[in-house]
């Protein structure tokens, strides 16, 4: 049964970034820094995560040097040999027999397939996979692509912007206060008449008390012509 180490592991986005730079200038060692300054990392994860693959791939040596693999890696035209190299080299027959292409289809089959020869878990499993798709693709045009079976999540809308949505607008004229007008204060429209307004009737009824003197009785009187006068006047 193959061990964990018989397996490089490396990122989709790694190995792009890596590449681009190759392709600006091969350097002359591949050292935590190097890598540092194409995807930031602490020195002990460039080491493990980056260098060790990189030798176990071929495209570096033991003393960190790129290879001749890499001087043919980073070109295009030769980035397909270069992968069915590596590929033929590390892994066993029956997984390039059964799973050629590294495609999307065959995922969950190559996970399996790691899980079971490797003897790891899911997780190891599922970056031993991606790094076998990379190489059996070969398709340089397809290293921006993520990693096959991640689905992009749907926006989510927040209770704030649900409520916005649904809640009616208001208009200008809903929001605008409604004036008082009294008959007196209605205005013609473009000069033309109202109209009439309806007539008013009121009926009073006054009770006087016998004891009521004269005198009295008129003042009672002479208030009420007054106060009613100016109410229809």
């Amino acid at each position: 049964m193959a061990t964990v180490a018989s397996f490089p592991k490396i990122s989709r986005n790694t190995w792009s970034k890596l590449r681009a730079k190759f392709k600006k200038s091969i350097p002359t060692a591949v050292t935590p820094a190097f890598v540092n300054s194409v995807v930031p990392m602490a020195d002990a994860s460039a080491a493990s995560n980056v260098i060790n693959p990189l030798q176990m791939l071929g495209l570096i040596d033991d003393q960190r040097k790129p290879t001749d693999l890499a001087s043919q890696w980073r070109h295009d035209d030769e980035y397909p040999a270069v992968c069915k190299t590596i590929r033929e080299r590390i892994y066993p027959q029956d997984l390039l027999d059964t799973y050629p292409g590294g495609e999307a289809t065959d995922k969950p089959g190559i996970i399996r397939w790691f899980m079971k020869s490797a003897g790891v878990g899911e997780a190891a499993a599922k970056m031993f996979a991606d790094t076998y798709s990379i190489l059996a693709q070969a398709d340089c045009s397809r290293l921006e692509e993520k990693a096959a079976g991640t689905k992009s999540s749907p926006k989510r809308t927040s209770a704030t912007q649900t409520a916005r949505k649904s809640a009616p607008v208001k208009t200008s004229q809903q929001m605008m206060p409604l004036e008082e007008s009294s008959p007196s204060q209605a205005k013609p429209t473009h000069g033309k008449p109202l109209g009439k307004f309806p007539a008013v009737h009121i009926d009073v009824q006054v009770h006087i008390s016998p004891e009521t003197s004269a005198e009295q009785i008129d003042r009672i009187f002479e208030s009420m012509a007054r106060h009613l006068g100016s109410f229809t006047g």
